[in-house]
């Protein structure tokens, strides 16, 4: 796929307020999104009626639908950039030549699968690498709900 076009898809999916991938994304009357939390937060001290600081269209402060299309979305390319991460030569397990998949949470390290059996870490708690990083998000954006 051509860059420009990759670039163009990722813009999209894009807060322009955090700048980062949607979470949660809410649309509003004039059609343009936001992860709810970066509305809510830039919008809970000012009246009924806000301007969209994409289109500065005035817009009421109601209650939001979350738009689902495109939450999916970015949560498949967050996916996906998590697997490129992951696929570099540095997360490659350099005993068995293949992807850490596993996280360690008592060492916060990435493993393979038999690494993580090992008696090294078999006493550890381990996730699946999509939902550690999904927790780490979720714990990281109650810091800062934008993220």
């Amino acid at each position: 796929m051509d860059s420009r076009m990759i670039q163009a898809f990722q813009k999209e999916i894009t807060c322009p307020l955090c700048m980062k991938y949607f979470v949660d994304p809410v649309t509003l009357a004039c059609g343009h999104s936001f992860c709810r939390p970066c509305v809510y937060l830039g919008w809970h001290n000012l009246p009924d009626h806000v301007t969209c600081s994409e289109c500065k269209q005035m817009v009421q402060k109601r209650n939001f639908k979350t738009n689902i299309c495109m939450k999916k979305l970015a949560a498949v390319v967050r996916k996906t950039s998590l697997l490129q991460f992951l696929s570099s030569e540095e997360h490659m397990c350099g005993a068995h030549k293949e992807m850490k998949k596993i996280f360690c949470e008592e060492d916060k390290n990435f493993l393979y699968l038999l690494c993580s059996k090992s008696q090294e870490h078999e006493a550890h708690r381990h996730w699946p690498i999509e939902i550690a990083a999904e927790e780490h998000r979720v714990s990281d954006s109650s810091e800062d709900p934008c993220l």
